[in-house]
């Protein structure tokens, strides 16, 4: 990786994907694995491929302007190219080792906080059937 390279990557941990935030664990671009290709050559053109988390993601044309703004910032930086790409979709796999970790923190904080029992939500449906029949 070259040095505009670095540039870019590390501008790249700005961008933050908004669904990771609603989730309560706010991650970036790069944590969550959604760059799939990242070059810059000589005269400072850089291309960046990336993909959705989701198929019926609504936000990525958002966070691809976001990535793309925030790349023609960085130093040495002539044209950007963000484009979306096809192919493998995303899975949790594609993380970061520190998104993983993050992501992981935060759902065991969740389930510490409100822990779920087994098949408790047969007993939740069955009492709510009761309130609703009881005149």
């Amino acid at each position: 990786m070259n040095g505009l390279e670095e540039r870019v990557q590390a501008a790249l941990e700005d961008v933050i994907d908004p669904c990771s935030v609603t989730a309560g664990s706010p991650l970036s671009v790069v944590d969550m694995g959604m760059i799939t290709g990242l070059s810059a050559d000589d005269e400072g053109r850089v291309r960046v491929g990336m993909r959705a988390t989701s198929a019926m993601c609504t936000m990525i044309a958002g966070i691809m302007k976001v990535a793309e703004d925030r790349i023609s910032q960085v130093e040495g930086v002539t044209r950007v190219d963000v484009t979306l790409q096809s192919g493998p979709m995303w899975t949790e796999a594609d993380m970061t080792d520190r998104g993983r970790s993050t992501l992981n923190a935060r759902r065991a904080a969740s389930r510490a906080s409100r822990p779920v029992k087994p098949h408790e939500w047969k007993t939740r449906v069955a009492v709510e059937r009761r309130t609703d029949a009881t005149p």
